[in-house]
């Protein structure tokens, strides 16, 4: 079984109201600026493949699928390379991945410069050859219309696949959330979402959510 967690999300100011019951407020006016602005917030992190590929998305406004696959190996090679196993991903209906991360023995997880040395390698190959791409590919997929809120992304999802009624929710989704965070071990709520469909979880996955095998 998959288990749940929420990562943070996004919001901007500059959005405007919606007559779908979602803010509005955008990523960016298009994914070719939403790319510009990447590259722009850029500290000098991103290995030479990412940038390219994100000036290549500032022109075309596409991030292709080998473009996205190259960058998780990139990235699963980099994590290797300092020491640790490759790491498992996760691939959705939708085609995104998500990365798990190794599991430490009880010794490692006990010695804190170890953990902390390792939590650090994993974000610096993520940040280096995958945040922005992945990023730019999750919206292309599965927040076309670019909600700077990953739960109107994945409301707005949902409904664009016909997987929840057009009468449902951002208030639906949220209490939705709320109950399979605090679920019995064992049990699983009942919500509005079919959780044993792949593109529910997909559109999860695309807009926040972070899904490991046990």
């Amino acid at each position: 079984m998959l288990s749940v967690g929420l990562c943070g999300c996004t919001t901007s100011s500059d959005g405007t109201d919606s007559d779908d019951g979602l803010g509005g407020a955008k990523l960016a006016s298009s994914l070719q600026a939403y790319a510009t602005q990447l590259l722009e917030a850029d500290n000098g992190s991103m290995d030479t493949e990412q940038r390219d590929i994100l000036q290549r998305v500032a022109e075309t406004g596409e991030v292709s699928v080998s473009d996205y696959e190259a960058a998780w190996q990139r990235y699963q090679t980099c994590v290797v390379d300092k020491g640790y196993n490759r790491p498992q991903l996760l691939t959705y209906s939708n085609g995104i991945h998500q990365a798990n991360s190794e599991t430490m023995t009880a010794e490692q997880a006990a010695d804190l410069t170890y953990a902390e040395k390792m939590a650090k390698d994993y974000d610096a190959c993520m940040i280096a050859h995958v945040d922005g791409i992945n990023a730019l590919y999750m919206a292309q997929v599965a927040n076309p219309n670019l909600y700077a809120n990953h739960d109107e992304g994945a409301v707005d999802c949902l409904r664009r696949g016909g997987l929840v009624p057009k009468s449902y929710t951002l208030e639906d989704y949220r209490e939705d959330q709320d109950k399979m965070a605090h679920k019995s071990d064992g049990k699983d709520p009942e919500t509005g979402l079919d959780m044993d469909n792949p593109d529910v979880l997909a559109c999860m996955a695309a807009n926040g959510y972070m899904f490991t095998h046990p």
